[in-house]
């Protein structure tokens, strides 16, 4: 797990993340990165599975919006909280407008001392 190409990044906020094509809640995310995001929740999700993950924040005027994003379950498993599971998602379809503008939200409004330059 630690073979990462990015800086996981500490989030300011415990964000719900949904499975967008059903609606059921995944957990919550607990760190993110430029190229995944680590989602705690209460069950094993499988692995190897592509999502759309719908995440719900608010914009620059607090008002409510959801990103989404597709993203690639690549392992998943009990937390260290004996209550919830631990899923390791990677990111994909990056170069699409709408979903790099989504990521850039969450690294840069809500993660703790992002900077742009650390990941080059």
């Amino acid at each position: 797990m630690e073979n990462r190409l990015f800086r996981r990044r500490s989030i300011a906020i415990s964000f719900r993340v949904y499975d967008d094509e059903t609606g059921q809640f995944v957990g919550r995310i607990g760190d993110i990165s430029k190229g995944g995001l680590l989602v705690y929740g209460p069950s094993r999700l499988p692995v190897d599975r592509l999502y759309r993950l719908r995440i719900d924040l608010p914009d620059d005027h607090g008002n409510p919006r959801s990103v989404k994003l597709i993203a690639k379950s690549m392992w998943s498993g009990r937390d260290t909280n004996p209550e919830l599971f631990s899923t390791g998602f990677r990111l994909f379809e990056l170069e699409k407008p709408d979903n790099s503008a989504a990521l850039q939200a969450l690294l840069s409004r809500f993660t703790v001392a992002f900077d742009e330059d650390d990941d080059r």
